[in-house]
């Protein structure tokens, strides 16, 4: 019996000592977090912020609470000491924080609270704690123009008066701009070759001037945003990056238009080549199309809007467009094409590539529209088509018009007097030139199967003479040949009639001369029955 009674005992004891040596394991006394520990005050208002310490140990404890923060603000603990916490006992702890009557700017202060446990006058545990204090913006002192502090006397040295005199100097800012700044710019400008600086001035004098004064509102608004509702300073400044991205946009197509393509208009003008004034054009559409994007991004930008949508679904959609578009697309570029090779341009005389004569009218960036001569109607083509078909040019101004014929004669024609008639019926005409190196060539150039063949070549002294000097040429040879009794021959055809046994004939066609000839009336006369004979005698 008293072995168990001791062994109870031994065991009890045990148990406590392993209690004891736990719990001295562990932190002696614990920091209990029971409120809020971000706040917001006004200047001169206080907040307080509470902790529980307990003691978890099995011997009593003295607490020492310390708070801190930054020079201006007030900090006490209360209770800052806690004398004897005896086990198992806990104590609230409070900790006010005033802040200063007065701040410049917007303050977030950090409140340091330090817990120091002692046993016997020693320190056995610290722990550490902290507290965040904010005041806004909208309480801080405000100053002119956000540089100087108020200078005016009560009752306005508070935000009135603040507003007041940013307002004023606002304007004053405004007034000298468009009073002594711009005049001075524009005299400046004056002294320059060019009027850059005068355009410069004139597009950007009104847009400033709308920038400055909206600014200068928004920064005096700011004087009273203790007084304003949060939202109307918001939507303020909201509506001036709208305004921003709008007159930006605008500026920067007048700088553009105004500056960049007449300066590069100007330029092309003086410059031999003709590329520099084809790329004006384009250059001038496409910077319209990038301006105008640009602004839009911008302006969804200051809109908070979610450009990620925007931009997948463009990529897409370029993609869709381009396959659907392709044609249209292939007419763009080939129109980039004519306008920058100039395999012919507007006014000129052309011949397509089904023969028809025409005029061109307008080159565009997807099709060409032409004036047709022979029915005198506009036809449009597509620009790919115009690239790729082969196109005559008769507009050339580096290149003369020239007229080449060949005129044939029957044998038996003396070439020489055939040749004196040519040379006088050229030499007759004032649309031929007829001096080197535009001097008229002709050549007994063949002697064919049924006919002598003379070339002729002429140039002329105006190349939309060209119909006009044919005409002049075939009428005239015509005659004189007909006068001086010079046979032109005509396509023919001979048969040969054979009798064979049985009395059945046979035909058999000689030689066709194919020739074409049909410009050349046949002749008459006694050449014209003689040959007729020559056809019915079976030659």
């Amino acid at each position: 019996m008293r072995r168990g009674i001791v062994l109870s005992t031994v065991l009890i004891t045990a148990l406590l000592l392993a209690a004891a040596l736990s719990a001295r394991g562990q932190d002696p006394v614990q920091i209990l977090s029971i409120d809020t520990y971000q706040k917001t005050l006004a200047p001169g208002e206080a907040t307080s912020f509470n902790w529980t310490v307990r003691n978890v140990d099995v011997i009593p404890y003295d607490v020492t609470v310390n708070a801190s923060a930054e020079a201006g603000w007030t900090v006490a603990a209360s209770p800052s000491q806690v004398a004897n916490l005896t086990p198992s006992h806990a104590v609230a702890i409070r900790v006010t924080v005033q802040a200063p009557d007065r701040i410049e700017a917007a303050a977030s202060v950090t409140v340091n609270v330090i817990f120091t446990v002692l046993e016997d006058g020693a320190i056995i545990y610290l722990a550490a704690r902290t507290a965040t204090v904010t005041i806004p913006g909208t309480f801080a002192e405000k100053q002119v123009l956000g540089l100087f502090p108020n200078p005016l006397p009560s009752p306005l040295d508070n935000e009135g008066g603040v507003f007041l005199l940013d307002i004023v100097l606002w304007a004053g800012l405004a007034g000298l701009v468009l009073l002594i700044l711009v005049p001075l710019l524009r005299k400046l400008g004056e002294r320059t070759k060019t009027d850059v600086g005068r355009i410069a001035i004139r597009i950007l004098r009104t847009p400033v001037l709308v920038l400055l004064v909206l600014y200068g509102t928004i920064q005096s608004l700011s004087a009273l945003d203790r007084y304003l509702p949060s939202w109307v300073q918001a939507d303020a400044l909201s509506v001036y990056q709208v305004v921003v991205a709008l007159v930006g946009l605008y500026v920067a197509y007048r700088l553009f238009r105004d500056v960049v393509i007449s300066l590069s208009r100007s330029i092309a003008k003086k410059t031999a080549s003709n590329i520099d004034d084809v790329l004006v054009p384009i250059v001038e559409k496409l910077g319209v199309v990038i301006i105008g994007l640009a602004g839009l991004g911008l302006l969804l930008g200051y809109l908070n809007i979610d450009l990620t949508l925007f931009v997948a679904g463009g990529v897409v959609t370029s993609m869709v467009v381009a396959f659907a578009a392709q044609d249209s697309l292939s007419n763009f570029f080939s129109g980039i094409f004519l306008l920058t090779d100039r395999p012919f341009q507007e006014g000129d005389v052309i011949i397509l590539s089904d023969g028809d004569w025409v005029q061109v009218r307008h080159i565009g960036m997807r099709t060409t529209r032409f004036f047709r001569f022979s029915d005198a109607s506009i036809v449009t083509l597509p620009n790919n088509k115009l690239v790729s078909d082969k196109v005559a040019n008769f507009t050339n101004p580096q290149d003369k018009g020239r007229v080449m014929k060949t005129f044939g004669v029957g044998y038996g024609s003396d070439p020489r007097q055939v040749k004196e008639i040519l040379q006088e019926i050229i030499a007759r005409s004032p649309l031929i030139l007829q001096d080197d190196p535009y001097k008229p060539i002709l050549r007994f150039d063949a002697m064919s199967e049924s006919s002598l063949d003379f070339f002729v070549l002429v140039w002329l002294k105006n190349r939309d003479d060209r119909f006009t000097v044919q005409d002049y040429l075939n009428t005239e040879v015509y005659r004189a040949f007909t006068e001086a009794g010079i046979e032109i021959p005509f396509p023919q055809r001979t048969l040969h009639v054979h009798m064979e046994e049985g009395g059945e004939a046979s035909q058999k066609k000689a030689p066709l001369d194919l020739e074409d000839r049909s410009q050349n009336p046949p002749p008459s006369g006694p050449d014209r029955e003689r040959d007729r004979r020559g056809a019915a005698g079976g030659g």
